[in-house]
């Protein structure tokens, strides 16, 4: 009698299970189908297209991998996506070099406090994005803000054209354009460490450069990891600031896809889309393994 009770109680606990699965399936289908569609779909069809044979204003539909061929083999496209890596690394580090200061201030003073001054960090943002890249071009133009100022002061002679159409001019604009959203995660970041550790460790005699090594850099994982997810990934595809600032040698790969869309030849455009997509990942997976998994989960 006991073992049959015993059978029925296990027959209801897999029952039961198996119900709160099928629950779980058809609850998550709706959340499924909709990040298919929104997400998974277009990529799926920019695949597809650039499989396809070169042809301006419509898709040809003779499938191929000489594009992949081509664009993994021409040194030119290497070049390109070495320049787009340079700028977008550089940029980051410096980035990261302004914004960590301002964070990590803004995260020390009292909560209201801080909270107000980083609403002015954020201010810029609401302004146009191509408002803020055309107010550089004034700042560093030939005949423009910054030259003027150099000029006035007796450091140079006559306008410098480095500043303009130029990699230094996109590094900048970059800098500008996404400190930001640089320092909004440091920010969160620094935000959660408890403070009764560094109380703990000051008890314990440890110096601020001492506790800034041991304490506060090692829990930013999180916070950088966010920066390089924000604002690396993306920017490698930027196309915007290149374009109007930028000139040959402030050239990314972002312009060169536009440019191939613009001529309405999108199966070069779609495959060098791809091979920006696989660097991306590529980037990804490197920094996750340098920083780990749990620095995604962290809080």
């Amino acid at each position: 009698m006991s073992e049959e009770k015993g059978l029925s109680q296990i027959t209801n606990n897999t029952t039961k299970n198996l119900i709160k699965l099928i629950r779980y399936v058809l609850g998550n289908i709706p959340g499924f189908i909709y990040i298919l569609i929104m997400f998974y779909v277009p990529i799926a069809i920019l695949f597809a297209i650039s499989l396809t044979k070169p042809s301006k204003y419509v898709v040809s539909w003779e499938f191929t991998i000489e594009n992949y061929v081509k664009v993994f083999t021409e040194a030119t496209y290497y070049r390109i996506l070495w320049n787009t890596f340079l700028i977008v690394a550089v940029a980051t580090i410096l980035l990261i070099i302004v914004a960590y200061p301002i964070a990590y201030y803004l995260a020390r003073v009292a909560p209201n406090i801080g909270d107000r001054l980083l609403l002015f960090t954020i201010i810029p943002v609401e302004i146009n994005y191509l408002i803020r890249i055309y107010a550089w071009r004034v700042i560093l133009g030939e005949n423009g803000f910054l030259n003027m100022l150099l000029i006035s002061l007796g450091i140079i002679q006559k306008p410098l054209t480095i500043f303009f159409y130029s990699w230094f001019a996109v590094v900048i604009v970059i800098i500008h354009e996404y400190l930001p959203y640089v320092v909004v995660p440091f920010y969160l970041n620094l935000r959660g460490i408890p403070r009764e550790i560094y109380e703990a460790a000051m008890d314990l005699g440890a110096s601020r450069l001492q506790i800034l090594k041991t304490i506060t850099l090692p829990l930013s994982k999180p916070g950088l990891l966010s920066v390089i997810f924000i604002v690396f990934i993306p920017t490698l595809g930027e196309f915007a600031i290149p374009s109007l600032v930028g000139g040959q040698t402030g050239l990314m790969l972002g312009n060169l896809i536009d440019r191939y869309l613009s001529q309405f030849n999108l199966a070069i455009g779609a495959t060098l889309s791809f091979f920006l997509l696989l660097f991306s990942i590529l980037v990804s997976i490197i920094m996750i393994r340098i920083f780990g998994y749990e620095a995604l989960y962290a809080r």
